[in-house]
This record gives structure tokens, C-alpha cells and sequence, in this order.
């Protein structure tokens, strides 16, 4: 299956709580050249790792991160407890900085830096933007931008971010002039969504299709163009594709 890129989808997922420093790492140990992660802006406007909407299924916390300061989320549980039990009982949210400081070790890896519509809709564009791509300033060459959020992708390719990406909702967005003007470097779409015996091979960016943690499903979408496989199952998927 050469030719088949594997995303560690909020780092090693199936084996560790999700988005945490643990799970990147572990991913990479798995051989892992492309991380994606999910970032929030707390409440002091610190870009923090989360993915959910609401606090409270992961951490017990009521709200949403945009509610709380970044030094009482640094304390909340984040171990995942009904996926995992208490395995990683002690882990808490943790801050994108520590994220590149990670990143800085592996010159080699490039990470997608997934920044959420809800937090985008809190804080607005501009701030978004800024605060997160201020803390990636030592990583920038090694970062993609995506989003959901159009209007926010929009803004990141005309400020120069050097390679965006954007995640549709649905495949028949592809087609509308705002997304097709932006020339992503990248297009994420959820296999369900995908049209049947179809080839991608004219696609005008790389597709990056999840949620996958079957080689052979890979390796079809591969043959139809796709060289990008997001996977929370990264060290299955990268012994059965490499």
C-alpha cells in the first residue's frame, strides 16, 4: 500500500485520551508523520486542546472552554473515563504551546491544527486566528490550518497562512464559489459522505478522508485518488499500510 499517508486522528485516539500530548506522542512512537489535533481558545484567549462543544462528558465541568480560564482548565480531568476507565486518571487539558514544543522535536512531521467553529463564533476571526497562529509561530512551516468554518479559512488564506485546509460539512460543498475560490492544499470529508465509484483523481487538492481504521477500505480510496487516511487507529494502520 505505498503511497498512503496516515493521519493520527487526535493523535493516537483508539489507545489514549484524545487531543493530549500522551496520545500525539504515542503517535509518533507508532511511526506517525501526520498528527491532526483540535484546538479551543479558553476564556484569557489561550489556545488549549479539546474537541467536544461542552466540558462537561470529558472533565465534569459545566460549560464550554470558552467559559473558563486556561489555569482551571490546565486541572481538569481529561483521561476519559467512560472510554477508558481510569487508565489515565491524572491527565487534564493541555495547552497548545506544549503541543509545539512537541512538534519542535520532530522537524520531519507535519501536523493539521483543526480550530473549532465554536470557539470561532465565541472569539471572532481575527482573534482566532491570531492567538492560535502566534503560538504556532515556531512550527509554522510544519502547520496546516482547517476548519469547518469557511468564513475563518477564508481570512487564514488571506493572511497569508502558507497551507489551509477545509473540512466540509457535506461533499456537495465542494462546489460552492467561496470554497473552490480558496484553493485549499487540503479538503477533509467523512467517508459517508463521499459519492460512490467515484475517482478523485481531478481533485484540484489532497483529500483527507476519516474516519477510517480499515487497511483495506485505505487502500481502495487510494486507488481512487486519495492519498490522505485520517485514522484514530494509528499504529494498526500503520503496520498494515507500511
Amino acid at each position: 500500500m505505498l503511497g498512503i499517508k496516515l493521519v493520527a486522528h487526535r493523535g493516537y485516539q483508539q489507545r489514549y485520551p484524545e487531543n493530549t500530548l500522551l496520545a500525539h506522542q504515542k503517535a509518533l512512537e507508532a511511526g506517525a508523520r501526520f498528527i491532526e489535533t483540535d484546538v479551543q481558545l479558553s476564556a484569557d484567549l489561550q489556545p488549549v486542546l479539546y474537541h467536544d462543544r461542552k466540558l462537561k462528558p470529558c472533565t465534569g465541568l459545566k460549560g464550554a472552554i470558552h467559559d473558563h480560564l486556561s489555569d482551571r482548565l490546565a486541572k481538569a480531568a481529561n483521561h476519559e473515563p467512560q472510554r477508558l476507565g481510569d487508565t489515565f486518571i491524572g491527565q487534564t487539558i493541555e495547552p497548545l504551546s506544549d503541543l509545539v514544543k512537541l512538534i519542535e522535536q520532530h522537524p520531519q512531521v507535519q501536523a493539521f491544527i483543526e480550530v473549532k467553529s465554536i470557539t470561532i463564533d465565541f472569539h471572532g476571526i481575527e482573534t482566532c486566528y491570531r492567538r492560535i497562529t502566534e503560538t504556532l509561530a515556531p512550527v509554522a512551516r510544519q502547520c496546516s490550518i482547517i476548519s469547518f468554518h469557511v468564513p475563518f479559512m477564508n481570512y487564514a488564506r488571506l493572511s497569508g497562512w502558507h497551507s489551509i485546509g477545509i473540512a466540509l460539512r457535506h461533499w456537495k460543498d465542494l462546489q460552492k464559489p467561496g470554497v473552490s475560490a480558496m484553493a485549499p492544499e487540503y479538503i477533509f470529508a467523512d467517508i459517508n459522505d463521499l459519492p460512490r465509484k467515484v475517482s478523485f483523481h481531478d481533485v484540484n487538492a489532497e483529500l483527507v478522508i476519516y474516519e477510517i481504521d480499515d487497511p483495506e477500505t485505505a487502500h481502495s480510496l487510494h486507488q481512487r485518488g486519495i492519498n490522505f487516511i485520517e485514522t484514530f487507529a494509528i499504529g494498526d494502520m500503520q503496520r498494515a499500510c507500511n
